[in-house]
């Protein structure tokens, strides 16, 4: 008998649709649908909090039932944090700027907080979502479902950059340019664990001190500053006390 693979491979051109054809459709219809949720979902994320985002809101900017959400998507949680990866293009964006136009770590460094800052300070609850409360094997998931319906968005990384970016937990993402911008001071392993965390801890904290605000006009930008007036002065401590 011939093999599946080779009947489908002699289905002449032209010819009236067969099985294998009409569920090839499908799943391209398939995957339209569940990209037009994701964006439905970030649309309403962009809005509200995601505690105050529903099934049936989603179902409804997107044009469909609440049962398609649950063909694609394990529950709304899942599907809510697929979306907040959206919010991360612009920063991603900077990153493959950056890293191509200039080539001083401790710069890039400094510069990938700033970035990083702006999204997380406008969008607090989604970033909160993502880099907080979700575990790393979901948020895991959730890139890789993302940049599957979305595979422009990341084609022009360099293999540095998709290193970066897919790394879902911040705390080695951090760590990995700390490393790179750290080198010329010699400083110990120890040391930079310390000034890692305190980096993120800081950055967190002061997050959650814009949580219930960060929506009024010029509190991100707020939160942002601040943030890089930290950063600034917990850099150059260390470097002035290893020259």
């Amino acid at each position: 008998m011939m093999a599946r693979a080779d009947a489908l491979a002699l289905e002449p051109f032209g010819a009236p649709l067969g099985r294998s054809m009409v569920s090839r459709e499908k799943k391209r219809v398939g995957r339209s649908k569940k990209a037009d949720l994701i964006k439905a979902a970030y649309k309403l994320l962009d809005e509200r909090n995601p505690e105050d985002v529903s099934i049936r809101a989603i179902a409804a900017a997107a044009g469909c039932t609440t049962g398609a959400v649950y063909r694609h998507f394990d529950s709304v949680d899942h599907l809510l944090l697929v979306a907040c990866v959206k919010f991360l293009e612009d920063y991603m964006a900077d990153l493959s700027e950056l890293l191509t136009q200039n080539e001083d770590p401790l710069y890039q460094h400094v510069e990938m907080w700033r970035s990083f800052g702006r999204q997380a300070f406008a969008h607090v609850d989604a970033f909160e979502l993502m880099f907080w409360k979700a575990n790393e094997d979901a948020l895991n998931d959730a890139i890789f479902t993302y940049y599957q319906e979305f595979p422009e968005s990341w084609r022009k990384l360099s293999g540095f950059q998709v290193m970066l970016f897919f790394s879902s937990n911040i705390q080695e993402r951090n760590l990995l340019t700390l490393n790179r911008c750290m080198a010329p001071y010699k400083l110990s392993k120890t040391t930079i664990d310390i000034l890692n965390e305190l980096e993120i801890c800081s950055f967190h904290g002061l997050m959650m001190d814009y949580r219930d605000c960060y929506r009024e006009s010029g509190k991100a930008q707020e939160g942002l500053e601040r943030y890089m007036q930290m950063l600034d002065y917990m850099l150059g401590a260390v470097v002035v006390a290893a020259q």
